[in-house]
């Protein structure tokens, strides 16, 4: 019963064209009917599992992440034996591209990581950091020496003279593989932290944040910019909140941070109307803001297993920001700055500010004093009357 369901439910989809290129070839090649539809079926879930990709933008390590957490979560040998083959023909046959194996280091480096919780960009970010060593030398990384390793980063940094933060996540990816999983003495390659370069955010004023947000036209992109200014929210965060995250009793909004750091913040009344209307526009069980009108599960918001792509939020900003015509350099982030300035300057105490944004340390919230109207106010005035005896010169 469940089987004729599943497959009644296939045949209702309407192809994607890759996916009707996957099903031709496999007709050319010669396979029966039966290996076709597990083949399908197979290819059908991985790219379900795809967050803000196709199965032709999806790279192999994509496929090759969703065969280990397939593995991993208890699924059949022959379901992971399908997935496996299907997405190994998809990718050489259709797409031709090579589906290299997952070389032994590399996969005990993803399972490392796994155990300690890294999420799937900090593990891309931390294989793609290695293989770049690996491939500048054109040798396995546990091949190389110390001072080979040492030459790698005065390369990147002297040579290439690449930013601070691209040398920092390259020096903790490659780091990570010779202490976690090598198990080497990182301290003798003398490879220092790059020093941390200390800028101060632009910060918007309530009259900016409000002419930004006012030029917005979409409900759901509104409602996300405005939670995100209302609750000091990271984009990623805003977009996505569950339904189940909103405690309309307490007034309060709960927060799945960054590293899996869990707060609550306060919801502003102000701001639940426009969140109500949002939520009317597609009745999504799960996301507060969907994905909707992109791909086969995006059609309709109601049925969206996914959340907005964080890419159509950043865009919807920029261009609401290019038509206020406001000269500061300011992302959606500025936002999350704006709602720590706005709070201390309302009185409200650093540490208080230091919680509902979620960070660990003090100092991180402390900078936010340097940027208040009434703080840099007040010590220009003091900084003018010091300085009032020097209006006689050059007279």
């Amino acid at each position: 019963m469940g089987s004729e369901c599943t497959r009644k439910r296939e045949q209702g989809q309407s192809d994607s064209e890759h996916r009707s290129g996957f099903r031709e070839k496999m007709v050319l090649v010669g396979f029966v009917p039966g290996t076709q539809v597990a083949y399908l079926r197979a290819f059908d879930r991985f790219e379900a599992k795809l967050d803000r990709k196709t199965a032709m933008t999806a790279s192999a390590r994509d496929a090759r992440r969703y065969l280990s957490r397939l593995k991993q979560s208890g699924a059949s040998n022959t379901i992971y034996s399908h997935a496996a083959a299907a997405l190994r023909f998809f990718f050489e046959e259709v797409r031709g591209m090579a589906w290299k194996p997952i070389s032994h280091l590399q996969k005990r480096m993803v399972e490392d990581m796994c155990l300690r919780g890294f999420s799937n960009r900090t593990q891309d970010s931390y294989v793609r950091s290695v293989t770049g060593l690996a491939c500048h030398y054109n040798r396995s990384p546990d091949l190389l020496s110390d001072e080979e390793i040492r030459s790698y980063f005065v390369h990147l940094t002297c040579e290439r003279k690449l930013a601070r933060p691209t040398v920092t996540i390259a020096l903790c990816g490659i780091k990570f593989l010779y202490v976690h999983t090598l198990r080497r003495d990182w301290s003798v390659t003398g490879v220092p932290v790059p020093k941390r370069e200390k800028f101060l955010p632009v910060i918007l004023s309530r009259e900016e944040v409000h002419a930004i947000l006012s030029e917005i036209r979409i409900v759901r992109h509104s409602a996300c910019l405005g939670l995100i200014y209302a609750c000091g929210l990271r984009l990623g965060e805003g977009c996505s909140v569950r339904i189940t995250d909103i405690d309309r009793a307490r007034g309060m909004l709960h927060v799945r941070g960054k590293g899996s750091k869990d707060r609550y913040v306060p919801l502003p009344p102000s701001i639940m109307p426009l969140l109500g209307k949002c939520w009317l526009a597609h009745r999504n069980p799960t996301w507060l803001f969907p994905w909707v009108g992109r791909g086969r599960d995006g059609r309709r918001g109601e049925l969206s297993d996914r959340h907005v792509p964080i890419a159509s939020v950043q865009q919807v900003f920029r261009k609401a920001y290019r038509e206020t015509g406001i000269s500061k350099k300011v992302s959606v982030h500025s936002l999350r700055h704006a709602y720590a300035t706005h709070l201390l300057e309302a009185g409200v105490s650093l540490r208080q500010i230091q919680v509902w944004l979620g960070h660990s340390s003090p100092t991180m919230t402390a900078h936010y004093a340097r940027l208040t109207k009434h703080s840099t106010d007040a010590a220009g005035k003091i900084l003018a009357d010091l300085m009032d005896d020097m209006s006689h010169l050059g007279k």
